[in-house]
């Protein structure tokens, strides 16, 4: 096996686990806010905050699950929400915890761009 297939299968691989990592995290997390008995809803006020929610984590977990079959266009999804996100909120663009949550959709930017050439 050659050197860059060896290593297309250490990127493909890990972006797949770190993904399934990141979407049980989100799914979890985004489930246990929706359903939460003392917040009756979503608890979205402002269009603020709901551009916030489709931005992150919608566009995440819909752009984690599309690169499981479709990697460029996933990987797209994934941190084009995240940039939207930072745009919206600046506030945001310091916190890691929500920036390492993109490393997913770069691994399978990466991926899908690598393995074309």
């Amino acid at each position: 096996m050659s050197q860059k297939k060896r290593t297309l299968k250490i990127i493909l691989w890990s972006a797949r686990i770190l993904a399934t990592l990141v979407l049980g995290f989100l799914l979890f997390m985004s489930f246990a806010h929706v359903f939460n008995p003392e917040d009756n809803g979503l608890g979205l006020i402002t269009n603020k905050d709901k551009l916030s929610f489709i931005f992150f984590p919608l566009s995440t977990i819909i752009g984690l699950l599309l690169a499981y079959k479709f990697k460029g266009l996933g990987g797209i999804i994934t941190v084009g929400g995240l940039i939207c996100l930072h745009i919206i909120r600046p506030d945001l663009a310091s916190n890691l915890i929500i920036n390492a949550l993109a490393i997913p959709g770069l691994l399978y930017i990466v991926y899908s761009v690598w393995s074309k050439n």
